[in-house]
């Protein structure tokens, strides 16, 4: 059931982000702000927490990639910070297009492979 939850949240993150693109709204330059550090703490919680859920309900690999994954962010931006914010540079060698299209294809794939966990 947690599976299904963390599915569904990660496709509607889809759907949101694909609503910021088409408004042209800068996701990348939202999320490398300093100042939005704690909004991004409290957006990953959630991913966190049902991801967690979901790995005691239903142990599987994509599960557990799932949540290091968002445990690493998390831990990173907690206690280093600046090395977060430091693969800012890294992250402007690709096109800003193609990191928004990675985003979304990301969180889809995510959302699918936990709704496909959760069915069988």
């Amino acid at each position: 059931m947690f599976a299904f939850y963390l599915g569904c949240l990660y496709l509607i993150s889809a759907l949101i982000n694909l609503l910021l693109i088409k408004e042209k709204f800068n996701i990348f330059g939202f999320i490398f702000n300093p100042e939005n550090r704690k909004f991004l703490l409290i957006f990953d919680t959630p991913f966190l927490l049902i991801s967690f859920a979901a790995i005691i309900e239903e142990s599987h690999w994509f599960l557990f990639v799932i949540f290091f994954m968002h445990a690493l962010n998390s831990m990173t931006l907690l206690i280093k910070p600046q090395l977060f914010y430091q693969s800012k540079e890294e992250m402007h060698l690709m096109d800003e297009e193609s990191l928004n299209n990675y985003l979304v294809i990301i969180s889809s794939v995510f959302g699918v492979g936990c709704l496909l966990i959760s069915y069988f």
